[in-house]
């Protein structure tokens, strides 16, 4: 029998005029507070709202921009130090995927008294992590409502996944009036990264009726509102459709997990310093392809999000029809195509297969994989 247990101490906001809300962070948890930040950030439109609603809501801002894409734990374990020093009373992050899980791992750092590099082990008791406000500069990120993160150990320059139990945010501020500084491509690019997240996460052997509909919603959102987005990317009416895509994508993630695509878009930003974005959107076409071999039943069941009558048709034939469908809709944007295209040649292939191999999410993939068979996955894609 299925199982579910789901908690999530988050308070979230979704609206235009969500930053007014960083009054109520203050009134909760006192008006010192850091800002985990990107350095190319700090003149954009979006981080200069983001500061100001702070300044109004009468928050005495310590800012942290040290953060890019070669970011390591060691900027974060020093992030946490000052934190310290500076007394403050949360952290909140702005940003993409990166600057919002350096911010967490600023405050799982600042609360915790023992090496941080105890922490990317693993398996450490719970402790009182500093307060986490999450502000997102983009549609997504996977990581929002759960206890994961990313980060670059600086002693192997690898990505890791790192689990901190209690480490969700406690408020969520979704404010779509951020994103006005973000190009019509990355829009879109990072539209298809969602779209990428959710239909793994769809996919994963992890996955309960309450995740499984939270993807469909976001699959639902991206399919219908990628051609609105590309015609009329300054609409608010879009732009709001692609930040519920993104929540309903990271509410599922919370008790979900993401799979083959997303770890490899994880390792090939981090080693060849492309956005991970780019590469969500290469390799999209070629998880539906896995997903329409490992588990045609549950792709024929995404039809009816899609306005699809699959009546009379086999399994098989309704999953070809869903996948085919869905290629059409995501399919049309001037974005890339090939892993090549992002300068990926095939002698990088093989460590990059074996490093993709050791991130959590592919131990939740439908059926066991290999490393042979994840670096035939990427060679089809080149």
């Amino acid at each position: 029998m299925e199982k579910i247990v789901f908690s999530s101490p988050s308070k979230v906001y979704l609206s235009y005029g969500a930053l007014k809300h960083l009054s109520e962070v203050k009134e909760t948890y006192g008006s010192r507070m850091m800002l985990v930040t990107e350095k190319k950030l700090l003149e954009s439109e979006g981080f200069l709202k983001v500061k100001d609603e702070a300044v109004s809501a009468g928050i005495d801002l310590v800012i942290f921009s040290d953060i890019g894409r070669d970011t390591t734990t060691y900027s974060i374990i020093e992030a946490a130090k000052l934190a310290k020093v500076s007394r403050a009373q949360a952290v909140i992050g702005f940003g993409g995927i990166r600057a919002l899980s350096a911010a967490k791992g600023v405050s799982v750092g600042a609360g915790y008294t023992g090496n941080f590099y105890n922490i990317l082990s693993g398996g450490i008791p719970a402790f009182m992590t500093l307060p986490y406000v999450e502000i997102p500069g983009t549609f997504r990120n996977p990581f929002m409502l759960s206890e994961r993160f990313s980060v670059i150990d600086a002693r192997t320059g690898r990505v890791n996944i790192v689990r901190v139990r209690n480490s969700q945010p406690e408020y969520v501020l979704i404010d779509p009036e951020v994103y006005s500084s973000l190009s019509q491509k990355y829009r879109l690019s990072i539209l298809m990264d969602t779209f990428l997240e959710s239909i793994e996460g769809y996919f994963s052997r992890i996955t309960n009726y309450i995740s499984d509909t939270l993807f469909l919603k976001a699959v639902s959102l991206i399919v219908s509102n990628l051609p609105k987005l590309a015609s009329d990317p300054g609409n608010p009416e879009n732009l709001m459709n692609s930040a519920k895509a993104g929540f309903a994508s990271a509410l599922g993630l919370s008790s979900g997990m993401s799979g083959l695509g997303t770890a490899a878009a994880f390792e090939i930003s981090q080693k060849f310093s492309v956005p991970k974005s780019a590469v969500s959107t290469v390799l999209i076409p070629y998880i539906l392809e896995y997903g329409l071999k490992m588990i045609p039943e549950k792709v024929s069941r995404m039809g009816p999000i899609l306005g699809e009558n699959l009546k009379g048709l086999s399994v098989i034939a309704a999953a070809d029809r869903v996948i085919e469908t869905l290629r059409v809709s995501v399919g049309v944007h001037d974005l890339p195509g090939r892993l090549s295209e992002l300068g990926i040649t095939a002698d990088n292939i093989p460590d990059i297969a074996e490093r993709v191999y050791d991130y959590p999410m592919v131990r939740f993939l439908p059926a066991e994989i290999s490393v042979e068979e994840i670096y035939t996955f990427l060679k089809e894609a080149l």
